[in-house]
């Protein structure tokens, strides 16, 4: 291969990629393929594998991101295997494609000596259609079973679309045996260029020579140069390394492309058929075998058609290698190895079918944990092998953790593999770019970066920052290349096109379920992250890589606290409801918990300010929240001044708190701002000190109380105390009924007495925080507001 395929992987964020492969390494994938595709901030990954690739990742116990950050689907293939190896790159605007013979593994796609084409709509627009084709076929191909439909349909849509925009003139070609087989193809092409002068093969595998043999005589040709490769070939579990049996003359050769990478075993697949009027070079993932040729296998190749070429690989003799015996299978003392299953968890119901071996009747579902296998239910196996049973909170509680792999047990028949989780399918297709920084936030394994990802993320969203104001009509719509949000409560109201808002369907609702997950992690109390977003690299135990700045993600140097400062300008806006303010309280508390070396005592403060004012501001929606309790009573702080308990107290009242009870409300939930404040200590003191006190306006309430039955009561001296201009007049009202005509207990905040002039400005700030004021420009009365009279 004269380029690296990681490198298309990289080159921009690409909306989806997609892969076949036939032999599977996840730990390869993971830390090679992946890693290019997360750096790039690509958005969705799918491997389509032979089931036999799926059994061999199911071993990799270091490979845990499967069904997180990408989708793994297996395909079983009726009398032959899942042998193409084809990888998609889509984006909105742009299209790639790479043909050829090497596995999704270490050696696949480094060790090996392989064979790849790189194909791009404007000169292969050709190759383009017939991979739509393809992927057509292979979402409905009678024989083929696997549960990607509807991924392999959306595909062929996205490669017809990226041919449309291209050019091609027959010269680049996308063959499959999906539709007559390699073989029937070869045939045509080269009759279309006049008939074949000669064959020359170059393949690890063989059935013997059958296939040679038949390949010769559809092209009327009586000999076959094969490539004796210096360096040797690719051991498999069957076929030969060379057509021994072969019938028509096989010619041993070193063919030119291959000889100056003798010191890499052979695994590359290519034909040359040389013409009377040009020349076809075929290469892919077909073996010189019938399975590949004219079997039943499911094979994918590109084929080059030189018309009026006169050139063809220069060959030099070269010896037959010896035979080389096939790798016997690991044979098991328990049994044979496990089939394999696909399965999906969606909330509490996971689905899914036994592939490989036929299995039907009552059966085991088993979970692999860190303690190895754990029975989970009684399961029925339908005649297809397909399942269904209910497992109440295991998709909330697998979204925290690795990969999620199952096995069915059902008398001595097994079978294993990995589950998707219908919320993560959610977040692919609505967070697009952001979803892998929500998934690290979710497992713990953030940089402040992927913070102010999702701080950028949710201000492009109103309808995340304010669901209020999303009503019934949906939030923004989402960019297909940009960062989007919607939140449960939009999720769960009407409105809105499917554009416009994750709200119908089960992706929408695996979406919700994936935010309220996110929602706890992010009031989880973590400790600081205790890395620079400078660094390169992870913290332990994380699979991902900080993404390289520039055009893949232009704000990568903003200050995270700088992107939240702004988030919360427009999260307590006015009007804002308690849901929002909690919501600006989570991501301040997260904050304060997992960037400390950035928060300053005097920013934490500033913040719980901010929202606990937005919170009591906001119409009230029932009981105080636990949360906006702590929030209050971390504001007050530890050992509060009569002033300070007293603002704690009238928030706790006015938001429908209950203070008749002794119980002081959790700090677990405020423990960030206290920590960041350094106000540690206990808040019982705090809490006794508020149920004791009284509010200034509670005081009025005592003296109007008092005042309507015309005896002087305890519990407003303080009052009197704070506003001595009134309190002589306050305190005559009880005994001169010209005084009381000169005291006017209020029932509303802007107006003077009966008479409904405004009152200034100054004083209506004193009605409301004091409860008593001055009606200064009409009737120079005394005005008292009691606590709970709004006006």
């Amino acid at each position: 291969m004269g380029f690296k395929p990681t490198e298309i992987a990289g080159i921009q964020p690409w909306r989806k990629a997609v892969f076949t492969t036939y032999a599977l390494s996840l730990s390869f994938f993971e830390s090679v393929v992946l890693d290019a595709l997360v750096r790039g901030r690509s958005q969705e990954a799918l491997i389509l594998a032979d089931v036999e690739g799926i059994r061999s990742g199911l071993s990799e116990q270091g490979a845990q991101r499967a069904g997180r950050d990408y989708e793994i689907e297996p395909v079983s293939v009726s009398n032959g295997v899942f042998h193409p190896k084809v990888s998609a790159f889509v984006s909105d605007d742009d299209c790639h494609l790479i043909v050829g013979s090497g596995n999704l593994t270490f050696s696949g796609w480094g060790r090996n000596l392989e064979t790849a084409e790189h194909l791009h709509p404007s000169f292969a627009a050709d190759a383009f259609h017939g991979a739509a084709r393809f992927f057509e076929l292979l979402g409905g191909q009678r024989g083929i079973t696997h549960g990607a439909q509807e991924a392999c349909a959306s595909l062929a849509q996205d490669l017809s679309r990226a041919a449309g925009r291209g050019r091609g003139d027959g010269s680049v070609r996308f063959l499959h045996s999906l539709e007559g087989g390699i073989a029937q193809s070869m045939e045509d092409i080269a009759g279309e260029l006049g008939g074949a002068t000669r064959l020359t093969v170059a393949a690890p595998f063989w059935d013997g020579g059958a296939a040679v043999d038949d390949l010769c005589s559809r092209l009327k040709l009586e000999e076959v140069h094969v490539h004796a490769h210096a360096g040797g070939t690719v051991r498999g579990t069957a076929g030969a390394n060379w057509p021994f049996g072969a019938k028509s003359r096989v010619v041993a050769v070193a063919a030119e492309p291959f000889m100056e990478t003798a010191n890499r075993k052979l695994h590359a697949k290519a034909f040359e058929v040389a013409c009377r009027n040009g020349r076809l070079i075929i290469s892919g993932s077909a073996n010189a075998s019938g399975a590949a040729l004219t079997g039943f296998n499911v094979e994918a190749c590109v084929a080059r058609v030189q018309r009026g070429s006169t050139v063809s690989w220069h060959l030099v003799p070269a010896a037959v290698p010896l035979p080389v015996l096939p790798l016997e299978n690991e044979a098991d003392d328990d049994g044979p190895p496990p089939g394999v299953l696909r399965a999906s968890v969606t909330g509490d119901a996971i689905t899914g079918r036994v592939l490989s071996p036929r299995m039907k009747g009552p059966a085991q579902l088993l979970h692999y944990g860190p303690a190895g296998w754990k029975p989970l239910a009684h399961a029925f196996l339908d005649d297809d092998g397909s399942f269904n049973v209910a497992i109440p909170g295991f998709e909330a509680a697998s979204l925290r953790g690795g990969r999620v792999v199952f096995r069915v047990e059902a008398g001595q028949s097994a079978a294993e593999g990995f589950a998707s989780l219908s919320a993560i399918t959610g977040l692919r297709r609505f967070a697009g770019k952001a979803a892998a920084s929500l998934m690290a936030i979710l497992g713990g394994t953030e940089t402040p970066d992927d913070f102010r990802v999702l701080l950028e993320w949710a201000h492009d969203n109103p309808g995340f920052l304010r669901p209020e104001i999303a009503g019934g009509g949906g939030s923004a719509a989402p960019k297909p290349t940009g960062p989007s949000m919607i939140l449960t409560s939009d999720l769960r109201s009407t409105g809105g096109s499917a554009t416009a808002m994750p709200g119908g369907g089960e992706a929408g609702r695996g979406w919700a379920r994936f935010v309220d997950a996110l929602l706890s992690a992010l009031k989880e109390r973590r400790g600081p992250i205790g890395r620079d977003d400078n660094e390169d690299e992870p913290e332990p135990g994380d699979g991902r890589k900080k993404p390289k700045t520039g055009k893949a993600d232009g704000g990568a140097n903003r200050d995270p606290l700088e992107v939240l400062d702004k988030v919360l300008e427009a999260m307590l806006a006015k009007g804002t409801s308690r849901e929002t303010a909690l919501r600006a309280m989570t991501l301040v508390a997260y904050a304060c918990d997992r960037l400390t070396n950035r928060v300053t005592a005097g920013k934490a403060e500033q913040w719980l300010k901010r929202v606990v004012d937005a919170y009591c501001a906001a119409a009230v929606e029932g009981p105080l929240d636990e949360e906006a309790a702590s929030a209050i009573l971390a504001l007050c702080g530890p050992d509060p001044s009569p002033d300070a308990a007293r603002a704690a107290r009238q928030r706790i009242m006015r938001t429908g708190g209950d203070l008749d009870g002794d119980c002081c409300p959790p700090a677990k939930p405020a423990e960030p701002f206290i920590a960041a404040m350094g106000r540690e200590a206990s808040y019982e003191a705090a809490w006794a000190r508020i149920v004791e006190i009284r509010t200034w306006r509670e005081q009025a309430g005592a003296y109007a109380a008092a005042l309507a039955h015309g005896i002087p009561r305890d519990g407003y001296a303080e009052l009197l105390g704070s506003c001595p201009s009134e309190s002589q007049l306050m305190a005559d009202a009880f005994a001169s009924e010209t005084a009381r005509r000169r005291v006017y207990i209020m029932s509303g905040t802007g107006s003077c007495c009966n008479r409904r002039m405004t009152l200034p400005k100054i004083e209506q700030g004193r009605l409301r925080s004091l409860g008593v004021a001055r009606s200064a420009n009409c009737c120079q009365k005394v005005l008292v507001l009691p606590e709970g009279v709004d006006g």
